[in-house]
């Protein structure tokens, strides 16, 4: 799946304290490449918090918990703890706001580009991220850029929204962790 046809389609850059951070394929094939080394284990599992759907953990081994892949949602969450581990493993110095941001702006393209329902997705943040994923399948469809950038505007409003979502306001991804510079090492 990480080398598949809808994940080879998934690209695009988003402004942080130190440039910019483009995801593109390369991006998911660096992960499938450290799950086949063992570097990232992957453990499937149905146990997790009320509200979470998956969870990376950076670590020895670091480890992606996902729920069984049995149709387009679970693979969208899967792409999502993808992205942390992406950030972990390639070192991006994002914040743990930006990280998460970024994951749901994945899932959201990964939902619109397979054709799932919206209100199969519409809970936040996910569904504030749906209107970054419109905005970069427009580009993507304008056929302009290569790697389009997030809309600045759309992307300050999905980090809001995470940073204010109960799931993380009190944790690093929050509004705590925003205004303290906290972090985990990209687990989420």
């Amino acid at each position: 799946m990480l080398r598949g046809p809808v994940v080879s389609r998934i690209r695009f850059t988003f402004p942080f304290a130190a440039g910019t951070v483009t995801i593109a394929p390369q991006s998911f094939h660096r992960v499938a490449t450290a799950i086949e080394a063992g570097t990232v284990s992957l453990q499937v599992t149905n146990t997790f918090p009320p509200g979470v759907g998956g969870q990376y953990i950076s670590g020895t081994p670091n480890t992606l918990q996902v729920a069984p892949l049995v149709g387009r949602t679970e693979e969208g969450l899967l792409l999502h703890e993808c992205t942390h581990a992406i950030f972990d493993l390639t070192k991006t110095q994002v914040t743990d706001n930006e990280d998460e941001a970024a994951a749901y702006v994945v899932d959201a393209l990964y939902f619109r580009m397979t054709g799932l329902r919206r209100s199969r997705w519409n809970a936040e943040p996910h569904a504030t991220a749906g209107g970054v994923a419109d905005d970069l399948l427009r580009q993507y469809q304008a056929g302009k850029v290569r790697i389009p950038p997030v809309d600045t505007g759309l992307w300050a409003t999905l980090r809001r929204t995470v940073m204010l979502d109960p799931l993380y306001i009190a944790g690093t991804s929050g509004i705590l962790g925003v205004l303290f510079g906290t972090g985990t090492g990209h687990d989420g």
